[in-house]
């Protein structure tokens, strides 16, 4: 059933209007054009992490992790569909250095940001990653 939800979702991404301009006024204009030039399905998948940050009693205050969530996977470009489930499955692709791609996006503007997308997939970073980590996977 995942597989099969996650096909029409990306086949079929679905942006919610309020919740986009929502996070989108947290971004400055640099970040918002990264954002847009993501593929639409990690816009929306983007989306739903930044809801679940939002709503969650640790990161919820957080606005930098908020900006995480919109921003973590920018660094994908747009990857075809076999390359995601190779990816998924455990198979090295180009995606690997999604986190680094990401990061070089906003080292000049924002080197805190930058540093959190370069590490949101390391284990054990730190406390509000963990709980980052859990939000990303759920989504």
């Amino acid at each position: 059933m995942y597989i099969i939800r996650k096909a029409i979702e990306y086949f079929f991404p679905v942006i919610p209007g309020e919740l986009c301009t929502e996070a989108l006024s947290l971004l400055d204009d640099n970040e918002k054009k990264i954002f847009m030039k993501m593929a639409k399905y990690d816009r929306k998948h983007s989306l739903e992490v930044y809801k679940k940050v939002r709503e969650n009693g640790i990161l919820k205050n957080e606005i930098l992790y908020k900006k995480l969530a919109l921003l973590h996977d920018c660094g994908k470009g747009n990857t075809n569909v076999t390359i995601r489930v190779l990816h998924k499955i455990n198979i090295k692709t180009s995606l690997k250095k999604h986190p680094d791609k990401g990061a070089e996006k906003l080292e000049k503007t924002d080197k805190e940001l930058a540093v959190l997308i370069k590490n949101h997939h390391v284990k054990n970073y730190g406390r509000l990653m963990d709980e980052f980590q859990k939000l990303d996977d759920l989504s």
